[in-house]
């Protein structure tokens, strides 16, 4: 057998690798069209993917939104001027500066025109509305005892009857001035014992004097009974001390029962921002105070 025999194909093996050399150019030319066919198959994402960023946005401005109503509505919630007070004698605006809403008000107003009083602390927290929070915050400010002893005020109750026999003793008769007259001397007046006696002394003290006999029946557990007892037997002189708004502090003003720490505040950052007042008429300059508010304090005040 001579070489040439072993670098000879037969017409078969010629076919074959004629055959195998097509398939390989096939597949070698593949590649491009098949990398091309993946770009033209890949699906486009793009218009889903901005809906996607568009709806997280959105989603993200009303988390925000959200967030800062909250926060409004706890600011407004803790938004409560906090001064010393008297349940019984506060205006409706100071009862919004504790915090109280219009309706609650409403509810209050309706309560005291009934001849509805607080005789303890705890009774304010009574008020329709009023949470354990609220109460919480006012509680230390609210000028009213926590309890109350049985037996003094009973002691002071007119309708008794053991009560009335020993007012008997006394002469009704006369005539007492409560801006001048001592602790005994109002014992006098019918209805009034020691327990009242000194509770109207004290408020006398605070008020600088009574303008109105009206104004009895802001001293705590003083009520609209007794009054009417005491009534015929009440006189009410001019003897009122006036505080002084061109020289008083805030501090000094905010001892007074009707004057708070706003109010006082107030009329003290005017007087230095204007200079002296010229008239107490002058405090319907202040937008703080309404007309009621600066009527109810205005025999009280003086500019000399």
């Amino acid at each position: 057998m001579s070489i040439k025999e072993y670098f000879s194909f037969t017409k078969s093996e010629k076919r074959g690798v004629i055959v195998l050399l097509i398939i390989l150019l096939l597949i070698l030319f593949s590649f491009p069209f098949v990398d091309y066919l993946k770009q033209q198959n890949t699906p486009d994402f793009t218009e889903y993917e901005d809906a996607i960023l568009a709806f997280e946005k959105e989603l993200n401005e009303q988390r925000n939104e959200q967030k800062q109503a909250y926060q409004q509505k706890n600011k407004q919630a803790l938004s409560i001027t906090l001064f010393d007070f008297d349940p019984n004698t506060i205006s409706d605006e100071e009862w919004k500066q504790l915090g109280f809403r219009d309706w609650q008000i409403k509810i209050i107003n309706n309560y005291k025109a009934k001849g509805g009083n607080w005789k303890i602390k705890a009774d304010v927290k009574k008020i329709y509305g009023i949470s354990d929070k609220h109460y919480k915050l006012l509680f230390p400010h609210i000028l009213l005892p926590e309890t109350i002893e049985k037996t003094n005020y009973q002691y002071d109750k007119p309708v008794k009857k053991s009560v009335e026999n020993k007012f008997e003793k006394k002469d009704y008769s006369q005539k007492i001035d409560i801006n001048t007259a001592d602790s005994v001397m109002l014992t006098n007046i019918k209805g009034i014992g020691p327990v009242y006696s000194s509770r109207i002394i004290k408020y006398r003290d605070l008020l600088g004097g009574f303008i109105a006999k009206e104004q009895l029946k802001e001293v705590w557990g003083f009520s609209e009974e007794t009054y009417q007892i005491a009534l015929p037997q009440i006189v009410v002189s001019d003897r009122v001390q006036k505080i002084n708004i061109n020289k008083a502090t805030a501090e000094v003003l905010k001892q007074h029962p009707y004057i708070n720490w706003k109010i006082a505040n107030a009329i003290e950052k005017y007087r230095k921002a204007n200079g002296s007042y010229k008239s107490v008429a002058d405090l319907n300059k202040l937008h703080l105070l309404d007309k009621a508010t600066i009527e109810k304090i205005s025999p009280y005040l003086t500019v000399e």
